[in-house]
């Protein structure tokens, strides 16, 4: 009979927070693929699962990208769930910018909320920039958090060390209970082209809708890749 393998990898979990057209989606698939896939929308939330090794060891790596279509309200579900949040600005939006200060604010308020970064991205259209730099470092500085300015069309460096500071510090925190978890695996299969564009690699994964209405009702359970990468 066989025995389900069982697994001691840790498991980090991401939350990708911002306004509509900020790029997030564009962020998560790069970062996790190497590859650029321009932005598009989505009227739900996507969950990105993968396997990553980098320099402390392997992790597994669970990364919800929230989608901005639903509403105004904050969301406390899928941040509590998180370990860490990436918050996301578009450089030429200041309406963005403005979603990721209350955000931001929002976060504060959580009792045990998670770690978090500030991103601005589309870092490549300066000549449409609507915030500046300063201002994105200001936000962040006022809450203690890292910053950073990214193109994520030109594959910047500072992208993935966003997400690998996360990553690093989400692992060394004691282990928070779950309120939720995803065990449907439906969905497009997302590639690697095999770049190594940091101490971070890619080793398999799926992305998985994920309905914010059935989110407290699934139990948590181990992930199975379903293909390589």
């Amino acid at each position: 009979m066989k025995t389900e393998e069982k697994t001691n990898v840790p498991r980090v979990r991401i939350a990708v927070l911002g306004n509509m057209n900020v790029g997030k989606s564009a962020l998560t698939v790069r970062y996790l693929t190497r590859r650029f896939i321009g932005e598009y929308r989505s009227n739900t939330d996507l969950l990105y699962k993968q396997t990553v090794t980098l320099d402390s060891g392997v992790l597994d790596v669970e990364i919800v990208d929230i989608s901005a279509e639903n509403g105004d309200d904050f969301p406390v579900e899928q941040i509590q769930w998180a370990d860490a949040c990436l918050v996301v600005y578009s450089i030429t939006d200041r309406t963005s910018y403005e979603y990721a200060q209350r955000s931001l604010a929002e976060l504060r308020q959580l009792q045990n909320s998670p770690s978090a970064y500030l991103i601005g991205n589309k870092a490549d259209l300066d000549h449409l920039r609507e915030v500046q730099e300063t201002e994105g470092a200001t936000l962040a500085a006022s809450h203690a958090i890292g910053f950073c300015e990214v193109s994520v069309a030109d594959n910047s460096p500072s992208l993935y060390k966003a997400f690998e500071r996360l990553l690093a510090e989400s692992r060394a925190r004691p282990v928070k209970p779950r309120k939720f978890s995803v065990s449907k695996m439906f969905g497009t299969l997302i590639g690697n082209n095999g770049t190594r564009q940091s101490a971070a690699t890619t080793v398999s994964g799926t992305v998985v809708p994920c309905h914010k209405g059935e989110l407290h009702k699934l139990k948590r359970r181990p992930m199975h890749h379903t293909a390589s990468l």
